[in-house]
C-alpha cells in the first residue's frame, strides 16, 4: 500500500526534473522585437518637442500669448452668446407683439360681427312681434356671436363673453329686459 501512495509522487518528481533538464538558456541580450513582428510595429512620429533650452523670458512671452489667445476666444464666445441671447429676446418680443395684434384684431372682428348682428336684429324688429319671437332672435344672435368667436380661435371664456355681449345688446334693441 505504501508503494501505491509513493509511486505517484515519484512519477511527478521525475517528470518535473526531466522538464527542467531540457531547458534553454536565456539570450545574452534581449531582442527588442521579440514577440512584435515588424508588420505590427508602430512607427513613432517625431513631434515638435519644446526646446529644452527656452529662456525664461521666451517661456513667459509664450505663456502670455497663449493667455491672450484664450482671452480673445473667450470674449468672442461671450459676444456670440450675447448676440444669440439678444436675438432670442427680440424674437420673443416680436412673437408677443404679433400675438397681441392678433388678439386685438380678433376682438375687433368679434365686435364688428356683434355690431352687424345687432343691426340686423334692429332691422327685423317689428312692433307686432311678441316676446317669444324676440327671444328667438336674441338666441339666434347669441349663437351667431359665439360661433364667430369660435371661428376666430377665441378661448371658451371669450366665446361666452361674446355671446353675453351680443345677447345684452340685442335685448336692448328689441326692448326686452
Amino acid at each position: 500500500m505504501n508503494a501505491k501512495l509513493v509511486l505517484p509522487f515519484a512519477l511527478i518528481s521525475a517528470l518535473t526534473l526531466a522538464a527542467c533538464e531540457n531547458r534553454t538558456e536565456a539570450p545574452e541580450a534581449p531582442n527588442p522585437d521579440a514577440g512584435n513582428p515588424e508588420s505590427m510595429a508602430e512607427t513613432v512620429e517625431e513631434t515638435d518637442a519644446p526646446d529644452v533650452n527656452i529662456s525664461t523670458e521666451d517661456m513667459q512671452q509664450r505663456r502670455e500669448e497663449i493667455e491672450q489667445d484664450a482671452q480673445q476666444t473667450f470674449d468672442s464666445i461671450m459676444e456670440d452668446t450675447q448676440v444669440a441671447g439678444d436675438n432670442l429676446v427680440q424674437m420673443g418680443d416680436d412673437a408677443m407683439s404679433a400675438l397681441s395684434d392678433q388678439m386685438t384684431s380678433a376682438s375687433d372682428a368679434i365686435a364688428v360681427q356683434i355690431d352687424g348682428l345687432v343691426a340686423n336684429a334692429a332691422e327685423v324688429r317689428d312692433e307686432n312681434m311678441d316676446d317669444e319671437q324676440k327671444l328667438e332672435i336674441v338666441t339666434n344672435v347669441r349663437n351667431a356671436a359665439e360661433e364667430a368667436a369660435r371661428a376666430l380661435g377665441q378661448t371658451p371664456q371669450e366665446v361666452i363673453t361674446a355671446g353675453d355681449t351680443a345677447e345684452q345688446r340685442t335685448r336692448e334693441v328689441l326692448g326686452l329686459e
